[in-house]
């Protein structure tokens, strides 16, 4: 399990849009089911996604947003114990989408949007421009990873994530095989690499498709966590404990943690050995970022 786990408040928008943090779950809920809604928010996932794109059919999507705006007038901000975030359709669906966002953003309680299919910095920038909501950004194409440097500089973006399946998809991936763990893992390095150098949160793990299988979404999440990710996007309830418990720190790690802290700021030193595990300062800084969190 990753013991750099952090929490990173990102700045107001300044449109009314509400301070977030890095969830750890992110569940994703059809916007055409808004009977769903309150149920995903009191899931204890840490973030809900109500979800605009593929889940809704195209002769859905007016509905669908109806369905939102009336949830959102009732919804009183007390009552939220998740953040809450849209996502957008990426194409001629968007101009629609970003009209409900600027109706929403008065009620001070969407924290951003996801935006599918990414294949450059524009609807990033539209969107941050038209509604100063913050931006997830997905990646589903080659083409996108093609236009990663470009994407990740986009005004806005708070973080990337990627589409599993769609890529696996337009590669011709063999699903399960060993090729595409391979490519996967190449993957996940290079959004690492990109979303580090260009000041952006950590990525978001894809979803694990097979909910009812625990123990490998356990270790998917467990695996995304020890590669830095900052959290994982989940398609059902059952899935949301597991990625929360995936992406927490043991309890080892933080006694650990604290014991370097103690010793650091007692003695000044900054090479020292802790249960015979030695110490120096990039793991003083790991142990600081993880006890802030």
């Amino acid at each position: 399990m990753s013991d750099s786990y952090r929490i990173t408040p990102i700045a107001s928008s300044g449109t009314g849009s509400r301070p977030i943090v890095s969830p750890r779950s992110w569940l994703f809920v059809p916007a055409t089911y808004p009977e769903r809604f309150n149920k995903a928010l009191n899931s204890g996932a840490e973030a809900v996604i109500i979800d605009l794109e593929d889940a809704v059919a195209l002769d859905q999507k007016r509905q669908a947003r109806e369905n939102i705006a009336e949830f959102f007038s009732q919804l009183e901000s007390d009552n939220v114990r998740a953040s809450v975030w849209l996502r957008l359709n990426n194409d001629e669906q968007l101009a629609e989408d970003l009209v409900l966002c600027k109706q929403l953003t008065s009620s001070k309680l969407v924290s951003g949007v996801l935006l599918p299919k990414l294949t450059s910095s524009a609807p990033v920038t539209q969107v941050w421009e038209q509604t100063g909501l913050t931006v997830v950004g997905q990646i589903e194409s080659a083409l996108g990873l093609s236009q990663l440097n470009q994407i990740t500089q986009s005004k806005g973006l708070m973080a990337l994530s990627y589409g599993r399946l769609d890529i696996s998809n337009e590669l011709s991936l063999r699903a399960g095989s060993q090729a595409e763990q391979d490519f996967f893992r190449q993957l996940r390095v290079t959004l690492l690499l990109a979303s580090k150098a260009n000041g952006l949160q950590a990525p978001i793990e894809s979803i694990y498709a097979d909910f009812k299988d625990e123990a490998g979404m356990q270790m998917a999440a467990e695996y995304a966590s020890d590669l830095g990710f900052s959290g994982m996007l989940c398609i059902h309830p059952k899935q949301v404990a597991l990625v929360n418990t995936a992406f927490t720190p043991s309890q080892a790690q933080l006694e650990f943690a604290q014991q370097v802290i103690d010793y650091y700021q007692r003695t000044g030193e900054s090479i020292f050995a802790i249960d015979g595990v030695m110490v120096d300062l990039p793991v003083i800084l790991q142990c600081q970022t993880l006890l802030s969190a």
